[in-house]
């Protein structure tokens, strides 16, 4: 599990439920590189009944104007952006990414946020399925949000999310079909509390200073709960007891004329641990993108003494209802 401006959700690898609210992401890309298309228009979800197929949602009628589009009749679950007037009123809806909600605006309402697409960086959007969530019709009127789907991923199952996207002005909407699967592995019951061991790896060793990189923490789990049946105990080993992540990097200097310890990371004005950017895989997998072609100290009166140099790369996380704090992992930026 993991946050979504403070709300928790579960991203689409790390088993979904439907009692949770499900994190969707998209991710494009042109040239290899990360890019916001022209327009992202909107995006539905369907029962996977074709073994991940659109066939039985796409109009396949040569000639028509939505030809491989999704098929005006079906009924689904839509997901598009509000065009707003001045005083934030809603008037409509906007495909533009200009038009995009922000992860910010997102409170787990039930009513009006399930609906959105939001950008979470470039070439990045997401969309939440909210449970008892509403979902708006594109010819809903101005004056009226009356609600036309309910959330009909609301069951264990195959699912499909096909987003509608415009890669540049002028060029032709195409679809982008994915799959996912609400489980239950994020619900289950036992008979005493969770014996859980936890060990933690950092992937990268060595960074060159000015490079863009993702770090990567590995974890691995242990249920030491001798009574819990093998299947369930491999379920929960996958990665889907950890929620939460964290992360924390400080720059370390010997020097006495520098700071010893440059907090790099930090959150409200406290330097340290910091949750913004950081993903939680499916397999367990910690990963922050750091970018060191400018690093600087949290706190202004640290003395860095330059971008290259040891760091210490620390997450913390939580598995059940303990609070984990991984090992000091060294990392050398060159």
């Amino acid at each position: 599990m993991t946050k979504f401006n403070g709300v928790t959700v579960i991203s689409r690898g790390a088993r979904p439920s439907p009692i949770i609210p499900a994190k969707l992401d998209f991710y494009n890309y042109v040239a290899g590189a990360p890019t916001n298309p022209f327009r992202v228009c909107s995006v539905h979800v369907f029962p996977n009944t074709q073994y991940g197929s659109p066939d039985a949602y796409v109009n396949r009628t040569a000639g028509e104007a939505n030809f491989g589009l999704v098929s005006s009749t079906a009924t689904n679950m839509l997901f598009h952006n509000y065009k707003r007037n001045d005083v934030g009123d809603r008037i409509g809806f906007d495909a533009n990414i200009s038009g995009m909600a922000a992860e910010s605006s997102y409170t787990g309402d039930l009513r009006y946020s399930a609906s959105s697409i939001f950008k979470e960086a470039n070439g990045h959007f997401t969309v939440i399925l909210q449970p008892s969530g509403v979902y708006y019709a594109v010819s809903a009127p101005a004056a009226a949000w009356v609600e036309r789907f309910n959330n009909s991923a609301s069951a264990t199952g195959g699912y499909l999310d096909i987003w509608t996207i415009v890669q540049t002005e002028g060029s032709r909407a195409q679809v982008y079909v994915n799959t996912l699967n609400m489980e239950t592995a994020n619900t289950f019951g036992v008979t005493e509390p969770l014996e859980v061991t936890t060990t933690n790896h950092l992937i990268q060793r060595y960074i060159e200073l000015g490079s863009k990189k993702r770090l990567q923490i590995k974890t691995e789990i242990v249920v030491d709960n001798e009574p819990i049946k093998q299947s369930l105990r491999n379920l929960m080993e996958t990665g889907s007891l950890l929620s939460n992540p964290e992360i924390s990097i400080v720059k370390l200097n010997e020097s006495p004329t520098l700071t010893s310890r440059v907090d790099i990371t930090g959150a409200g004005g406290l330097g340290g641990f910091v949750s913004d950017g950081v993903v939680l895989d499916s397999q367990g997998t910690i990963s922050y993108v750091w970018d060191t072609t400018d690093v600087q100290p949290y706190y202004d009166s640290d003395i860095l003494g330059g971008g290259r140099g040891v760091y210490e790369i620390t997450v913390r996380y939580n598995v059940a209802d303990e609070t984990i704090i991984s090992s000091r992992f060294k990392l050398i930026v060159r």
